[in-house]
């Protein structure tokens, strides 16, 4: 588990460097789902105004929900593929 920790952690201290951040970001992430997320952004955003959350813990919502939402479409596509197969 440590290890996976320091994975994480050395991973997320990469993401410091905006070049790499980019290009990780136009390598893993299709355009449409950019889109998805700038308008959920968006949405976070107007809450926070109404709001007195503190700034730290919209990002950590923001992270967690990345995280979900990473999961969510690798077992939506897991599903599409065992779908496809099961077709064929």
């Amino acid at each position: 588990m440590l290890d996976k920790i320091k994975a994480a952690e050395e991973f997320l201290k990469s993401l410091e460097e905006p070049s790499v951040t980019m290009d990780m970001m136009l390598d893993r992430i299709d355009v449409h789902m950019l889109y998805v997320i700038h308008n959920y952004a968006e949405l976070i955003s107007k809450v926070k105004n109404r709001t007195n959350i503190e700034e730290k813990d919209i990002i950590t919502c923001a992270m967690i929900i990345g995280y979900l939402l990473k999961t969510h479409l690798d077992r939506y596509e897991l599903e599409q593929s065992m779908q496809t197969n099961n077709i064929n």
